[in-house]
Order: structure tokens, then C-alpha cells, then sequence
């Protein structure tokens, strides 16, 4: 299994962006996010393979949305 990720950081939590390989060609998105304070795993998502996405970076950017969306609304 190949994958691509990117970290970033939003507003006190890192959130770690993952480009997982389909063996179709396509990609599955994945999310972690981590409070950075204390380290404390606030969870993620791992998004359907049924719902690939066409390359690496489409699907990295939508995990990234989707973290910056749950820290909005949960952080």
C-alpha cells in the first residue's frame, strides 16, 4: 500500500492528511487529528474507498478540509 501524506496545524491541533492507494489507481483520504498541547489523539476519519478520489493531492486536500472542519466545530 503507497501512501502521501501532509501535516499541518490548526488552531492548537495537528491534523495529518493521508493519501491512501486503491488498487484501482485511485485514492482514499484519511484524517488524524492530535491536540498538540498534551498530544492527546482526538481521533480521525478514514473516508470510503468506494468514493475514490483521481490523485494524491485531491485526496489529502479533502482530508485537510475535513479536519479543519471538525476542529471548527469541535476543537
Amino acid at each position: 500500500m503507497i501512501k502521501a501524506e501532509k501535516t499541518f496545524a490548526n488552531q492548537g491541533y495537528i491534523l495529518r492528511c493521508i493519501a491512501v492507494s486503491l488498487q484501482d489507481g485511485g485514492f482514499h483520504a484519511k484524517a488524524e487529528i492530535t491536540r498538540y498541547e498534551d498530544q492527546m489523539d482526538m481521533g480521525g476519519a478514514v473516508f470510503a474507498p468506494e468514493v475514490p478520489f483521481p490523485g494524491r493531492a485531491a485526496a489529502i486536500e479533502h482530508a485537510r478540509a475535513w479536519a479543519v472542519e471538525w476542529v471548527r466545530n469541535n476543537g
